[in-house]
């Protein structure tokens, strides 16, 4: 008996949905091994081990020169600035200028 056409075309299907399924279940233990190793517990027991062997081969800390202290900086005192008040810019005409205008056109 002959496979039917719709059997080959499903089988792609099939297979990538396998291959979903494989990466959903990797991504939902990748995601528990950190989750795991974030809050410091590890239910696997070959990251107990690794960690300990790479802390071991690790060359001990160097020690770091010593860096002369910057002398402080004097706090330099700002000139008296007299504040002025807010002002409004009305297109680059003077108050008076604009005021005129205002009345001229019937605004009170």
């Amino acid at each position: 008996m002959n496979p039917s056409p719709t059997d080959h075309q499903n089988e792609p299907d099939i297979e990538a949905d396998r291959q979903a399924d494989a990466m959903k279940d990797q991504l939902r233990k990748d995601v528990a091994s950190w989750a795991a190793a974030r809050s410091g517990e590890s239910h696997d027991p070959l990251a107990r081990s690794a960690a300990p062997a790479a802390r071991q081969t690790a060359s001990p800390p160097t020690v770091r020169a010593t860096r002369q202290k910057a002398k402080p900086v004097e706090a330099v005192k700002p000139a008296a600035i007299e504040k002025k008040p807010f002002k409004m810019s009305y297109d680059g005409t003077t108050d008076k200028d604009y005021i005129a205008q205002r009345i001229k056109l019937g605004a009170r």
